[in-house]
């Protein structure tokens, strides 16, 4: 058996800057020195030159096999190999390509919409792979701030190779539980995803012709219902502290707004109002409203681009601001209400708008549900394009009220272990809006 790497011949191994001639060779030396430190395989870490500059063979970072509760099992069989399009820069330490290459081959693992679905049955062993492999990323960071103890805080499963493994490098461990994933998030693909390290940015979000083309649809079919005014309305004209719901209903409102935020001259309003009203888990109503752009404002051509809701729409097709909300307040009716991440967005155009807060203990955010339940799979922050997708409700569209309100709805139901197949609440939104 190999001898196991001290850290102190760990650090140059990983810190030598890598020369312009010989950095695959300088790179994989690095690779396996990490390996062997991390109880891996080294003789199956390589850096092999090709056209596309390099190609990193990363499977063999993590043993061969992981004690998980006291178990030893084989780990999983992932073998996704690096495409490095870009060599490192001259003179640049080896450990930052290393935690680079470790960055590009989490981001894959993190995902299930990346992982197959043959996968779902191994996540706690892929898991502790992910684990093993950014507690090396710690080691190496450790390596550099000497004078200040790291913590790295693993969540879901942990090896207990990876535990020894932080130990020997310094780096303090915090655990944490995280939920459970579910199979419809694993993607349908056979095999792991090509990774490539080109350097390039990923383009910034924008609404393609069919997102525009669904919001000009859902504008012409809606026609106006009336609502009679709820004793107790959801949001009031009185000043209060916010105060969040202490309870998880079964039956409630769950509401999303799109709004135009901007210059003091273009003003902050909503565009569009999209709830749904639930019962028992069903899809039983909608509520999906655009509204007229106040006077003397104009629309945010960022908020035009997002959402694909544009000036010719709100002023052909939307409803005076006021009607709008008065409609809305009376289909939420005495319900509670459900909403995501709605502090800084939802509730504060409401305020500046119409001078409304809700009323103290009828609304919940599921934003910080998700939160406390620990991340999910994939999901490092709070961001409902990310539960969109690992929901399985990619092919709804994105930012517009009505299909983000789906969305909230269908990670509350997740969250309370009744998660909805995407096919259901489809047909369940299509039936409430024809």
């Amino acid at each position: 058996m190999t001898a196991r790497m001290t850290l102190a011949t760990l650090q140059p191994a990983v810190q030598r800057p890598l020369t312009a001639t010989a950095w695959p060779v300088e790179l994989q030396q690095a690779l396996q020195a990490l390996a062997q430190f991390g109880g891996g395989r080294p003789t199956q870490t390589l850096v092999t030159p090709v056209a596309a500059v390099a190609v990193v063979s990363m499977h063999g970072l993590w043993p061969a096999w992981l004690t998980l509760e006291g178990q030893r099992v084989a780990a999983p069989q992932l073998s996704a190999p690096i495409e490095l399009e870009v060599a490192p820069r001259t003179d640049s330490p080896a450990d930052k390509t290393i935690r680079r290459l470790i960055s590009a081959y989490t981001k894959v693992l993190r995902e299930p919409m990346q992982l197959p679905v043959s996968c779902y049955p191994d996540w706690p062993r892929v898991r502790a792979v992910f684990n093993h492999l950014l507690a090396l990323q710690a080691v190496c960071h450790q390596l550099r701030v000497v004078d200040q103890p790291l913590t790295f805080t693993a969540f879901g499963p942990l090896a207990a190779e990876t535990a020894a493994l932080l130990q020997r490098g310094g780096v303090q461990l915090a655990r944490h539980p995280m939920m459970t994933p579910w199979r419809q998030a694993f993607s349908p693909a056979p095999v792991l995803p090509a990774i490539v390290i080109d350097g390039t940015r990923a383009p910034r979000g924008r609404a393609d012709a069919g997102q525009k083309a669904d919001a000009y649809r859902r504008a012409r079919l809606r026609e106006r219902q009336s609502f009679a005014r709820p004793a107790h309305p959801a949001f009031d004209r009185q000043a209060q502290p916010l105060h969040y719901a202490q309870t998880q209903p079964d039956d409630y409102t769950v509401f999303d707004l799109e709004f135009s935020s901007g210059s003091a001259r273009q003003g902050w309003f909503i565009t569009e109002i999209g709830a749904l009203r639930v019962r028992g888990g069903q899809i039983v109503d909608a509520f999906d409203r655009f509204l007229k752009i106040p006077p003397h404002l104009q629309l945010n051509s960022q908020s035009q681009q997002l959402t694909g809701i544009d000036a010719a729409l709100l002023t052909r097709y939307g409803q005076p601001p006021q009607e709008a909300l008065a409609d809305f307040l009376g289909f939420i009716g005495e319900d509670p209400l459900l909403g995501f991440s709605v502090k800084g967005g939802d509730l504060a155009v409401l305020a500046r708008q119409f001078d409304l807060t809700p009323a103290p203990g009828r609304l919940l955010d599921v934003a910080l549900l998700a939160e406390a339940g620990g991340p999910m799979p994939g999901l490092p922050e709070v961001s409902l394009s990310k539960y969109r997708d690992y929901l399985g409700l990619g092919t709804l569209l994105a930012h517009g009220a009505i299909y983000d309100a789906v969305t909230t709805h269908a990670l509350y139901a997740y969250l309370r272990a009744h998660p909805v197949a995407p096919t259901v609440l489809a047909k369940q939104l299509q039936r409430t809006l024809r």
